[in-house]
């Protein structure tokens, strides 16, 4: 059962990765005008707005471009990690660590709290109920 349920759990990170990878692809092809989508405009509206208000705050400056790349990146790491758990090698755990750091580092890097760190608890507490319920193979 154990296993079950973390498999389920890998399963539910593998696809919220592979989500974060398209539509971080899709607005980052919006913003570089690769595709004109009239339905993506309002979130990279949004994503602007966000970086505007945001300017003398960021540690580190983001462009829409450069965060669109960032959530690409973050699911990609997710991804893998991922697949990493789900096969029960040790490297998709410290995958899915780094991904857990690049998501805190967007908050610390805005000096906000926000209501997504929710996600961010709940993924930390799900990877650390992981490691006990689908232990790596050494």
């Amino acid at each position: 059962m154990k296993s079950k349920i973390g498999i389920l759990i890998t399963i539910g990170l593998l696809g919220y990765g592979i989500i974060r990878i398209g539509v971080g692809s899709a607005l980052l092809a919006q913003t570089i005008h690769l595709v004109n989508y009239t339905e993506l405009n309002e979130a990279t509206m949004e994503v602007k707005q966000f970086l505007e208000e945001r300017a003398g705050k960021q540690i580190v400056p983001f462009t829409e471009v450069t965060y669109f790349a960032f959530i690409v990146f973050m699911g990609i790491l997710l991804t893998s990690g991922a697949v990493g758990a789900l096969l029960r090698k040790n490297w998709g755990f410290v995958v899915l660590w780094i991904y857990i750091s690049t998501h805190a580092a967007l908050f610390i890097n805005y000096q906000e709290i926000n209501p997504k760190i929710i996600i961010l608890v709940l993924q930390v507490i799900l990877l650390i109920g992981l490691k006990y319920l689908r232990p790596a193979n050494h």
